[in-house]
């Protein structure tokens, strides 16, 4: 597996967990995945954000990515500022098309320490 398609594999399977307004922010305690999650996280090398991170992230001056991975239909009903959509689907673990290579790649750009963020929708 080449360097973007692991890069990619372990950003979309295992890596940025971020919970949506849908989902209750943490108050004392957090959900009983969430340790499991941020242990695999640290192992791929990524971490998991809460909202409180991610609004951090909005009002600091650092430069990153949101990526939007849900279908364009969810995306177009409403997501996050700045948010970029690119939709991806569990069989685009190991491979992608050249069409949806390129797309990623290009938004991605050349720095390859820019932080990124991807979401999606989960269920509790």
């Amino acid at each position: 597996m080449d360097f973007l398609a692991k890069r990619l594999f372990n950003i979309l399977f295992s890596v940025i967990f971020l919970l949506l307004p849908t989902v209750p922010i943490f108050g004392e305690e957090q959900p009983l995945w969430w340790e499991q999650a941020e242990a695999e996280a640290r192992r791929e090398g990524y971490d998991l954000i809460t909202l409180d991170e991610l609004e951090f992230l909005y009002q600091s001056d650092k430069d990153f990515i949101v990526l939007d991975v849900r279908p364009d239909y969810e995306y177009k009903r409403a997501h996050l500022p700045k948010a970029a959509n690119l939709e991806f689907h569990l069989g685009e673990r190991l491979t992608l098309d050249p069409t949806k290579r390129k797309e990623f790649e290009e938004l991605l750009g050349s720095d390859k320490d820019r932080t990124i963020v991807i979401y999606c929708r989960s269920f509790r």
